[in-house]
């Protein structure tokens, strides 16, 4: 009798241990790789797409694995980076900007989903067909504001306006789509518009220096030179020549641009995390989701910036938030 409880004993632990090791293989087959290629930076924008994930049980170091990767901005990186997510085979890929999300399109297969982020025109730039079917293995969030935002803002803040200059990098599809829509505009309420198109930090200094008393107001874009160190080299000229900047970056009013209608960066990070969620739990396909916008934007005011110029916000605009 002692023999037998001693053999059923044994054979329980066996079964548990079994079942111990059965556990652990599911939880290795059902965990997930993302391969995270953050372009230059937005740490906001991740922590928003890594707490959506979370929220749903994929919890980094548990059942998801992620490779990161960042180029700061080179191209030949970005594309070394695409390749090892492929060669690694991840599950799917979050990926940030225009010019990074081309990337990534161009080389990773039509069958791994990529959710991108902070791509301002995902259709116009060709990345998807629209923002209802992205008709390809691609879907993800805009930090596109409408441009009649902008105008309304500058025309409502600075009535007596009359010639502005936009500042956009050079050969930059995303922000050359701006500049031309908001020109287009500006000019339709009569306002003068200086199209410049710097190539790097040290060409936004030498013409912000050059425009020094020949207009009312800089404006910014959402491109990768302005989100790259560009605009805070054009916040030290105008605080210098006492000009009002209205930006397109939420951290460009953070550091001292005067006031601009703004996409939070960590709400569209979330945003995209929630189709990365449907993607990898529910298996749903990135031409059934559709990509979005963060409505209704921000106006975020720098307060120090306005107190600088000597200008106030009218009580009549709305969702305001101001920053010291």
């Amino acid at each position: 009798m002692k023999m037998k409880f001693q053999w059923l004993s044994f054979s329980c632990i066996a079964l548990v241990a079994l079942s111990s090791n059965l556990t652990l293989a599911t939880e290795h087959t059902t965990g997930h790789t993302i391969g995270v290629s953050v372009w230059s930076g937005y740490p906001n924008n991740l922590k928003g797409f890594k707490d959506a994930l979370a929220e749903s049980g994929i919890i980094e170091g548990d059942n998801l694995k992620i490779i990161y990767g960042k180029s700061d901005g080179d191209k030949q990186k970005q594309k070394d980076i695409a390749e090892s997510f492929k060669q690694q085979k991840v599950d799917l890929v979050y990926t940030l900007t225009t010019p990074g999300t081309s990337i990534v399109k161009e080389i990773m297969p039509s069958s791994t989903p990529i959710v991108f982020s902070i791509v301002t025109y995902p259709a116009d730039s060709g990345l998807i067909e629209s923002f209802e079917y992205s008709g390809n293995n691609l879907v993800g969030t805009s930090n596109f504001v409408p441009f009649n935002l902008y105008v309304n803002l500058l025309t409502t803040i600075l009535p007596g306006a009359e010639r502005v200059a936009i500042f956009h990098r050079k050969g930059e599809p995303n922000s050359k789509i701006q500049a031309v829509n908001l020109s287009r505009l500006l000019r339709k309420k009569g306002l003068e518009v200086l199209d410049q198109q710097p190539n790097d930090i040290l060409e936004v200094k030498k013409m912000a220096d050059s425009l020094a008393g020949k207009v009312d107001a800089f404006i910014t874009t959402t491109d990768t030179l302005m989100q790259g160190g560009g605009e805070e080299m054009l916040i030290k000229v105008a605080q210098k020549m006492k000009i009002p900047i209205l930006s397109s970056n939420k951290k460009g009013v953070e550091a001292g641009s005067t006031f601009g209608p703004v996409a939070d960066f960590y709400t569209i990070g979330y945003m995209s995390g929630e189709m990365a969620v449907q993607i990898l739990l529910n298996k749903v396909k990135p031409t059934k989701i559709q990509s979005r916008l963060h409505q209704p934007p921000l106006i975020l005011v720098n307060r120090k910036s306005m107190e600088l110029l000597g200008i106030e916000i009218p009580a009549s605009i709305p969702n305001v938030k101001y920053l010291d």
